[in-house]
C-alpha cells in the first residue's frame, strides 16, 4: 500500500512539473510577430496546379518584410505567393519587450478543383546558414490538408487568409481571420485541425508562435472579359 501511495505521489509530482513547464513556456518573454494586413493572392496563375507553398518572411525590428525565403516550392505558384507576401504588413516580434528581427512562416495552399486529402507537401528546402544560426526558429508545417468546396459555384478566384497561434507544443489554437469570403472562410478554419506543425523554438526552447495559412480557391473556369 505504501509503495502504491509513493508511486502515486511521484506520478503527481511529475504531472505538476510538466504542467508548470508548459505554463512557463506559454509565458515566454518571446512574443512572435503579428500580421497586421494582407493583400490578395489571386494574381496570375498560368499553370493552375495545386498544393502548398511554404515560405518564411523575414521581419525586421521595424516590422518590414526584408526578404521572403522558400521552404517548400511548387513551380509557377511560389512566385505568386512571394509577390503577395512581400506586400503584407507585420508588427515585429519582441523579446522582453524589445523589438527583434524574426521570421513569420506562411503556407499558401492552392486548392484543387476536386477534394483530396491530405495535401502532399513538397520537399522541405534546407535553411540558409543565417537562418540556422538565428535564435528564433519558426514553426514548420509537417502535414497539410485541403479544405472542401464546390468549384463549380465560383467564377473567380477567392482567397482566405488566417493567422493561427501555435502553442509551445505546436498545437493550433483559434484562428484569426485576416481575409475571408463566406462560406469558404469556415471551410478553411475547419480544416486547420487536420494540419500538423513542429513547434517554434527560441534559443533551443519551444515557444508559442504564429503561422499564416492562406487558401486560394480556384474556380472551375476563369471568365475573361474583353
Amino acid at each position: 500500500m505504501k509503495r502504491l501511495l509513493l508511486a502515486m505521489m511521484v506520478l503527481g509530482s511529475a504531472q505538476a512539473l510538466s504542467a508548470q513547464a508548459e505554463t512557463a513556456s506559454e509565458k515566454s518573454p518571446f512574443q512572435p510577430a503579428e500580421t497586421l494586413s494582407v493583400t490578395d493572392i489571386v494574381g496570375a496563375n498560368p499553370c493552375r496546379p495545386n498544393g502548398t507553398v511554404v515560405l518564411d518572411a523575414l521581419i525586421t525590428e521595424a516590422g518590414e518584410v526584408q526578404k521572403v525565403e522558400i521552404r517548400r516550392d511548387i513551380a509557377c505558384l511560389t512566385q505568386v505567393a512571394i509577390h503577395a507576401v512581400s506586400d503584407w504588413k507585420f508588427s515585429p516580434a519582441t523579446y522582453a519587450g524589445k523589438a527583434i528581427a524574426s521570421r513569420m512562416p506562411v503556407a499558401v495552399t492552392f486548392t484543387p478543383l476536386s477534394y483530396t486529402d491530405p495535401d502532399p507537401l513538397p520537399t522541405l528546402i534546407p535553411q540558409t546558414e543565417a537562418a540556422i544560426q538565428a535564435e528564433f526558429q519558426p514553426a514548420e508545417v509537417t502535414r497539410a490538408a485541403f479544405p472542401p468546396y464546390f468549384a463549380a459555384t465560383m467564377v473567380i478566384l477567392r482567397d482566405v487568409v488566417l493567422e493561427v497561434p501555435l502553442s509551445a507544443k505546436g498545437k493550433a489554437q483559434e484562428a484569426k481571420v485576416l481575409r475571408g469570403f463566406s462560406p469558404l472562410t469556415e471551410n478553411a478554419k475547419a480544416v486547420v485541425r487536420d494540419w500538423r506543425f513542429m513547434p517554434a523554438t527560441f534559443n533551443g526552447h519551444p515557444v508559442p508562435s504564429k503561422i499564416v495559412l492562406a487558401f486560394v480557391f480556384q474556380p472551375l473556369a476563369i471568365v475573361s472579359w474583353r
